[in-house]
């Protein structure tokens, strides 16, 4: 499944909630870095846009948490348009 098909109680998980409006992030951004959040369904993920860096959380299921982290820390330096239509396998 594509990461932006994946979904977490229904929702869909992408684009990602960001810190900051910025409605060019998504199409523009480059994937800078990836966390996983300890004791939570979050995934944080920090993007370039703009000279600027911007946070944004990804709610993920136990089921595909670990490797959508592995996929997102595979392609980071890469556009957030093309992240997006990474295949993870649930």
């Amino acid at each position: 499944m594509l990461i932006k098909e994946l979904k977490w109680k229904g929702l869909l998980i992408w684009p990602p909630q960001w810190t900051e409006e910025s409605p060019r992030v998504i199409e523009d951004g480059l994937l800078k870095s990836v966390e996983m959040l300890p004791l939570t369904d979050l995934i944080k993920i920090n993007a370039s846009y703009a000279g600027t860096i911007i946070t944004g959380l990804i709610l993920s299921d136990e089921e595909y948490k670990g490797s959508l982290y592995c996929k997102l820390n595979e392609n980071i330096g890469k556009p957030l348009k093309e992240v997006a239509n990474i295949e993870v396998y649930c």
